[in-house]
């Protein structure tokens, strides 16, 4: 019965979507109607400007995370579509403006955002609370290596009471019998660092039991996961084929990096005048904060940020990250931390070449040196240029594990393209305001690597 309700669940969440799309189209509608009159057609037009409002909004909310209902918290999908909503808005904005040959008053659009912020957020609390009505939570049988080694992880999964009840959690020590006994007593499994050859046999027992199953994968799956499917005769294989970015794709990338480090510089020069001042002001220290940084081809650069600790921070000489409420960071500094106003100078970084818009983040030679010795693939990371922004960025945290970020950096840099590029500039917009994106790190340093296989 209940393999049988998951069959609709696509269905719902179609229903869902669409619901809250019309809703967001049909206030549109409403301001335009009343307030810009000036700026409408005949009725074929007017149906024309609705579907490019409706395909704007698809893709933007598909992209910040709006329609998933069910899939995450009700405060996460409001927030991304509230991003959603400002952007759409304001291409359409401009777009009737240029209808009616005139600026046309903005505060139409401001009440048809407020009052499209309220509806969504009746709409996606109606749609979580019907969805997991329909669909209760999934119990979880976690399965790993060692225990100690995955609390970061146990504690993600508990934090998502909406979706997961962690009922299990058992080691590869265990009977492989015993293991496959607790698989089929819950709808839901998860797999992290074990020995291949178990996760091989577990992944097919729940293939043959309809079983959903989760697997945290390790740097060689995440190279297999880009490959290419294609056969040699009538024989199936993957082509892995380490991936550099094209010439072609060079060009363009440096061509946006500097179109866009140029803009951003002439708009931000006011705000990095008024922080270069109070920073000057609340301790008479300096301005800048220069430190080495690796690149493309592990090429040391110098990068430049508005300085956020004390003078002197590290006046003992060893390299450190920031950690969770770090004296070192003054009240000021916290600020333009949260805010990611102290990372404005590094468009400087990005017009000279040395960075690019988009790529890993950059580290220090120090701390390279010291997670190449624990994670040997983490030198892959400057196969591309360090960027403002990037894949482990955005979906990452400040204090997400290295062997995470590496993962995510070998993601970017396997599917890269101009496209995926563009998705991460508009997705670094929904992380500006999330306090928990610029979080210190935790003790994951003091955490052995777990899979020696």
């Amino acid at each position: 019965m209940e393999k049988r309700r998951y069959q609709y669940r696509r269905t719902i969440m179609f229903a869902c979507r669409m619901s809250l799309m019309g809703s967001m189209a049909g206030i549109f509608v409403l301001i335009w109607s009343l307030f810009y009159q000036q700026a409408r057609f005949f009725r074929k037009g007017n149906y024309i400007v609705i579907g490019i409002y409706c395909v704007i909004y698809f893709l933007f909310n598909t992209m910040y995370g709006g329609f998933r209902t069910g899939v995450a918290r009700h405060g996460e999908v409001l927030y991304s579509n509230a991003i959603a909503l400002i952007f759409t808005d304001l291409l359409l904005y401009f777009q009737l403006s240029l209808f009616a040959r005139a600026l046309l008053p903005p505060e139409p659009m401001l009440l048809m955002w407020a009052l499209q912020f309220a509806a969504s957020a009746i709409l996606t609390y109606f749609s979580n609370s019907i969805y997991f009505k329909i669909y209760p939570v999934r119990d979880v049988l976690f399965i790993c290596r060692n225990v100690d080694n995955e609390e970061r992880f146990m504690q993600k999964i508990k934090s998502i009471k909406e979706r997961y009840h962690l009922k299990r959690i058992m080691t590869q020590d265990k009977e492989v019998s015993a293991i496959k006994e607790g698989i089929l007593q819950v709808n839901c499994v998860m797999i992290s660092d074990v020995d291949l050859s178990l996760r091989n046999e577990l992944v097919e027992f729940c293939y043959e039991h309809s079983i959903r199953v989760y697997i945290m994968p390790n740097v060689e799956d995440i190279m297999l996961n880009t490959a290419q499917s294609t056969h040699i005769f009538d024989t199936p294989v993957l082509l892995c084929k380490n991936y550099q970015l094209t010439n072609e794709q060079r060009i363009w990338k440096r061509a946006v990096d500097i179109l866009l480090s140029s803009l951003g510089l002439l708009a931000a020069s006011p705000i990095m005048l008024l922080e270069a001042l109070a920073i000057k002001l609340y301790d008479g220290g300096p301005v800048f904060y220069r430190q080495e940084r690796l690149t493309y081809n592990n090429q040391v650069f110098r990068l430049y940020k508005f300085r956020s600790m004390v003078v002197n921070a590290e006046a003992d000489g060893v390299a450190r990250l920031a950690s969770k409420g770090d004296n070192r960071i003054t009240p000021l500094g916290r600020f333009l931390r949260s805010t990611r106003l102290d990372e404005l100078p590094q468009l400087i970084n990005i017009l000279r070449g040395e960075m690019s818009v988009v790529g890993p983040r950059p580290e220090r030679p120090e701390l390279v040196e010291k997670n190449i010795q624990r994670y040997p693939e983490f030198k892959y990371r400057t196969k591309v240029k360090a960027g403002l922004t990037g894949y482990a960025q955005v979906y990452g945290k400040y204090n997400t594990t290295p062997e995470d970020k590496l993962k995510m950096d070998l993601l970017y840099i396997e599917r890269y393209s101009i496209l995926l590029d563009l998705k991460l500039m508009f997705l670094t917009f929904k992380i500006l305001f999330q306090p928990d994106a610029a979080e210190g790190v935790d003790d994951w340093e003091q955490r052995p690597r777990g899979r020696t296989d």
